[in-house]
């Protein structure tokens, strides 16, 4: 007989049976909900390295690839902001195609051997404008209202829109959570590294203006570029501010916390020299080099343009005006673009010599504009453009 065997009955089954099991599991059960740490693993989450180590490894690092020159460089998170109406959108939309064509734009055009940027597959994400309104930008229209010459982006250019039915799917935590899910599906589908969401307000349901949305938007978008190693540029608001006063980090809404996350911040002013004036200055840069400061801010005229002019002149083609967006000037201190904070009473009886237009008359004649054309721009007689042009004032100092 079998020692498991005893009479008709089998406990064979019993072998490495222990009535108190259950019990045990029960209780361990219940203390590691009561206690999860005692049960968790230690964490690692730091490498550790001599300071050494640091500075010698460094040394083989290529140099940081330039996007939109020191204000955005290669697996950053930059956030361009500005007040609504003063062109962020356009500059975007411009960022995104020089980089999709592999075309840095003015004055970051001048080749730096080691630090070139080839063309690129950029995700536009635009909130901002509808399909026709962004057409409209990029295309001439005739008298009667027909778009004509459309404007050709690179193929790596890529444009998004939102299309939302206002629920949410069963799984997700609300609608940023899907939104940032969708968003890393597109950049896997279409193999992109360049990231650009116009604007940072359609990130959520909730306000940005709010230090908690803000901090957890941006705290997404900074996990997201260190998972994927990719550059992400987010455009943003300032609420509405003293326009007297030169532009600083306490004008973005919703500052604090998404300054101290950013890894770059730029800001777009508008000129108060002419409607069509707008300057870009340099906020904060994580490594350190501000370049383009209060007394160094990058000048541009925003119009429509032909990006082709010279080309066409070449080969005799016709100037299309079809791109609206940035074309350099110089740089200058932001003192002589802000808004002046006494004006005349009669804006018709100006002096006989106004320094804010003999400033944009130089800025004008730089860039090729005939005497005539600068008279026409600024509502003055040509011999009056003239004697700006050749006026040198104590504030006409534009490199």
């Amino acid at each position: 007989m079998s020692v498991f065997e005893f009479g008709d009955q089998d406990y064979g089954s019993m072998v490495g049976w222990d009535p108190h099991r259950e019990r045990v599991e029960k209780m361990k059960e219940e203390a590691r909900k009561k206690y999860p740490r005692a049960f968790a693993p230690d964490p690692e989450m730091l490498f550790v390295r001599t300071a050494e180590q640091c500075v010698e490894m460094s040394t083989r690092w290529e140099p940081m690839q330039q996007l939109f020159g020191p204000l955005w460089l290669k697996e950053e998170l930059a956030v361009l902001y500005s007040m609504s109406g003063v062109g962020k959108s356009a500059l975007a939309v411009q960022i995104a195609e020089s980089l999709a064509c592999g075309t840095a734009l003015a004055p970051f055009n001048v080749p730096q051997p080691g630090i070139e940027v080839t063309p690129q597959r950029v995700l536009y994400i635009d909130f901002e404008l509808t399909l026709p309104q962004f057409s409209r930008r990029y295309s001439t229209e005739s008298d009667d209202g027909i778009i004509e010459n459309p404007y050709h982006f690179s193929s790596n250019m890529l444009r998004a829109e939102l299309y939302w039915d206002g629920k949410i799917i069963d799984g997700y935590d609300d609608y940023t959570d899907m939104l940032f899910t969708d968003i890393e599906n597109k950049l896997d589908a279409h193999d992109a590294y360049i990231l650009i969401c116009d604007n940072l307000t359609f990130l959520s349901r909730n306000s940005s203006s709010s230090g908690q949305v803000a901090f957890r938007l941006m705290n997404r978008l900074q996990e997201l570029k260190k998972r994927r190693l990719m550059s992400i540029l987010v455009v943003a608001h300032t609420p509405k501010r003293d326009q007297q006063l030169p532009l600083t980090e306490r004008d973005l809404q919703g500052s604090v916390d998404i300054t101290k996350i950013a890894d770059s911040t730029f800001a777009l002013g508008q000129s108060f020299l002419a409607n069509d004036l707008r300057y870009i200055k340099q906020i904060k840069s994580r490594d350190g080099r501000i370049e383009y400061d209060a007394e160094n801010a990058l000048i541009y005229r925003l119009a429509k343009f032909d990006p082709y002019h010279e080309e066409h002149i070449q080969d005799n083609k016709p100037i299309v005006d079809n791109f609206f967006g940035y074309s350099y000037i110089g740089t200058d201190d932001e003192r002589s673009h802000l808004q002046p904070r006494f004006r005349p009473v009669d804006a018709k009886r100006r002096p006989k010599l106004n320094e804010r237009l003999v400033k944009y008359a130089k800025m004008l004649a730089k860039q090729g504009l005939s005497t005539a054309a600068i008279g026409r721009r600024l509502g003055i007689s040509k011999p009056t453009a003239h004697r700006y042009v050749g006026k040198v004032g104590q504030n006409a100092r534009l490199t």
